[in-house]
């Protein structure tokens, strides 16, 4: 005999409603934590490049090559897409592009420095 309700009617059946919750559930957890993720590459990119514009205007600033100096100070994942100079005072401006780890559009970090 089923267990009745406070009603005294029989309760309506829900076995796997739990299952199809998850189910449906799955894909907005797999695209917060895409997007999460996409955050925190933009972030360390931009952790990352912050380095490298001082390692490149310092470089620049002794006459060596910003482009290379910046190379060198990224880590081995990361390129610099751009590297310019500007400026009387040795300016540096670099852009790196992220990677993609979502169906997010690219995105770019862009970073100067300046060293007298």
């Amino acid at each position: 005999m089923s267990p009745r309700n406070r009603c005294g009617t029989r309760p309506v059946d829900e076995r796997g409603s739990a299952s199809l919750e998850l189910v449906g559930l799955l894909p907005v957890v797999a695209i917060v934590v895409s997007l999460a993720l996409q955050y925190v590459a933009a972030a360390y990119v931009a952790q990352v490049i912050d380095d490298a514009a001082r390692q490149a205007a310092r470089a620049y600033s002794l006459g060596r090559d910003p482009a290379a100096a910046a190379d060198a100070s990224l880590p081995g994942g990361l390129s610099a897409a751009t590297v310019s100079t500007f400026g009387p005072d040795h300016g540096v401006r670099i852009t790196v592009r992220v990677p993609r780890l979502s169906l997010l559009p690219a995105a770019t970090v862009t970073r100067a420095a300046v060293m007298p």
